[in-house]
């Protein structure tokens, strides 16, 4: 009697046993198991943003209760300064199983590759924003979007905030923010490797100078050992009052008006513009391009010559003079 008993008890028993094993057992040591198997939700995390922010993000989905698990989580995994920006589709559940998810994960992203030279004309075509989108405008307007440290240094106009927006290849989350993260991702960036050269007591005047000045090496040099002493040449007919004659200039001054100049004439050199040097002394009012790393440092740290004069040879280097007559001597013996 007693061995039926246990007999009849034993498929109940089991039973409970199953069920504990796969309610609780397995859930706390594999918080993953199913995590798939769920209806997912979509995250965006934005370039830049900490794992604090992307935590909070995560829980006002609905992916997990407990942000500061999360975060604990993400440092366990190594993924707190590694998240890439994007949108991630997460299967909602413990936060062990959501970091997993999120250190495995690709997400969906969008690629914005600002390149050295890139007018603000032609910046709004580099974000693939939809012609006629003012979003480019209105990110530079934000100063927000820009770090603290720049704040006081930003030119009044935000079309000439383009210079502290680095050259590189930005992954960004898909939306309607892509002006304002491009913004954020690339003038973080600039603090990062260009702002920390800035000298001691540099003010808005000065570091605004500077990037007018790198814009115009930018738009001149080929050559990267050749930026130092670009720079120092148009510091040096500023310092006497020379036009810097920068053909860079004149060019930006006609692709303003729509026309492309691969060369120039003497007579293009005339064009009416405030942004004609050769017409004009000093620097123009702003940038005519997005300066690169290198010509940025180079107008930072410009190298220390005598050199007023110099020309552009069939080779793309530049012959350098110290004297006018130097300049036209080298220019009729051809020297390349």
């Amino acid at each position: 009697m007693n061995g039926r008993k246990i007999i009849d008890v034993m498929p109940h028993a089991i039973a409970l046993i199953l069920f504990c094993l796969l309610c609780f057992v397995m859930p706390a040591k594999y918080p993953d198991m199913f995590a798939s198997s769920g209806e997912k939700v979509e995250v965006t995390i934005t370039g830049g943003m900490s794992a604090g922010g992307a935590a909070r993000a995560i829980k006002d989905a609905g992916a997990v209760k407990d942000v500061n698990k999360l975060i604990d989580w993400m440092v366990r995994l190594e993924i707190d300064r590694t998240l890439r920006p994007g949108t991630y589709l997460i299967a909602p559940g413990s936060e062990a199983s959501v970091a997993k998810q999120l250190k495995t994960a690709i997400p969906v992203a969008h690629t914005v590759t600002i390149i050295p030279g890139t007018r603000y004309s032609a910046l709004s075509a580099a974000l693939k924003l939809p012609e006629g989108d003012d979003g480019l405008l209105k990110a530079l307007s934000e100063k927000d979007n820009f770090p603290a440290e720049l704040h006081e240094l930003l030119p009044d106009d935000p079309k000439d905030r383009i210079v502290f927006l680095l050259p590189e290849t930005y992954s960004l989350a898909p939306g309607n923010s892509l002006a304002s993260q491009t913004v954020r991702r690339a003038s973080g960036l600039w603090m990062e490797r260009v702002g920390k050269r800035l000298p001691e007591g540099a003010d808005k005047k000065f570091t605004s100078q500077r990037g007018v000045l790198a814009s115009i090496v930018e738009g001149e040099a080929r050559i990267n050992e050749e930026r130092p002493i670009l720079a120092g040449i148009f510091l040096n007919r500023l310092n006497k009052r020379m036009p810097l004659q920068s053909c860079a200039t004149v060019m930006y001054c006609w692709d303003e008006v729509g026309i492309k100049k691969k060369s120039l004439t003497y007579k293009d050199l005339e064009i009416d513009s405030p942004y004609n040097t050769y017409r004009n002394y000093g620097l123009p009012p702003g940038p005519i391009s997005v300066p690169s790393e290198d010509s940025w440092i180079s107008s930072l740290e410009p190298a220390k010559t005598d050199y007023l004069f110099f020309f552009a040879t069939s080779k793309g280097n530049h012959i350098f003079s110290r004297t006018y007559e130097e300049h036209l001597r080298k220019q009729r013996e051809g020297i390349d």
